[in-house]
């Protein structure tokens, strides 16, 4: 009998440790940092690479020039668009005075009826060509900006996919970009830990690199849970202002929360 009663108490421990180690604290949940945000930037316009202003690995700031295409050719079109527009201005404004006079005519009974109308056809028709004309020079000036590739935020060169003196085409994917000023650490949690989730909690977690132990703050939780492996995906936002890590180092997960169950 007692031998019976020691084997009920053994096995009651063993079916409710595994309920008390349950929580995400405890588990090895394995964190990969990723970029905060990356970008292709890809060419809007035909053309030939002229030079890389950054070499993979290096740090630019928002605007600063990547690369540019030769532009010699859209160049060439924004001037024959600006000669095209200044003549269709020209005759825009001749126009105009033509059907100003040929009106002052008619009250004077000097100019007949049909005249005026057939001069007031013309002011109208050269100042659509002159607005036509101003649309081009815009897209010509448009084409024109698009020689040169500014980077869109702060961040990093992660590599070049063409090289300098190819010729390349519209859409054509010319560098990768990633922001690392922030990464997002991402890491997948048991779906039980779901309740104690909030945005902007903090989320502590071991860096394998460097050793490091570091806090950031969720920044966004997954909409849908993995029904088969039942955890969640979590996103942390983690300050990388100093660059000491890079995106693609992984680490473990020590805490969530601030440790007081909260």
């Amino acid at each position: 009998m007692k031998k019976i009663r020691s084997f009920l108490i053994l096995l009651s421990a063993v079916l409710v440790l595994p309920a008390a180690e349950m929580t995400y604290d405890s588990l090895p949940v394995k964190v990969v940092l990723f970029p905060f945000r990356e970008a292709i930037l890809a060419t809007q316009i035909d053309g030939v690479v002229e030079k890389y202003n950054f070499r993979a690995g290096e740090r630019f700031r928002k605007n600063d020039v990547l690369l540019k295409l030769n532009d010699t050719k859209y160049n060439n079109d924004l001037l024959r668009m600006r000669s095209l527009m200044k003549e269709a201005e020209l005759n825009a404004a001749y126009a105009k005075q033509k059907w100003e006079d040929n009106k002052r005519l008619y009250k004077e009974d000097l100019q007949s009826e049909i005249e005026v109308l057939k001069s007031e056809l013309d002011a109208k028709v050269a100042a659509e060509r002159f607005q036509s004309a101003q649309i081009n020079y815009a897209d010509a000036l448009l084409q024109l900006s698009f020689c040169t590739i500014r980077a869109p935020f702060n961040g990093t060169v992660e590599k070049h996919l063409t090289r300098e003196f190819e010729t390349v085409r519209n859409s054509q994917p010319l560098i990768s970009i990633i922001d690392d000023n922030q990464l997002l650490a991402v890491m997948n949690l048991p779906t039980i830990a779901l309740p104690k989730i909030k945005i902007g909690i903090p989320v502590t977690f071991k860096v394998n690199e460097t050793g490091s132990v570091v806090t950031g703050t969720v920044y966004e939780i997954a909409g849908r849970a993995d029904h088969r492996s039942e955890t969640i995906e979590i996103k942390v936002l983690l300050d990388n202002a100093g660059h000491r890590f890079s995106a693609g180092m992984s680490g473990t997960l020590m805490k969530v929360g601030d440790g007081d169950g909260k």
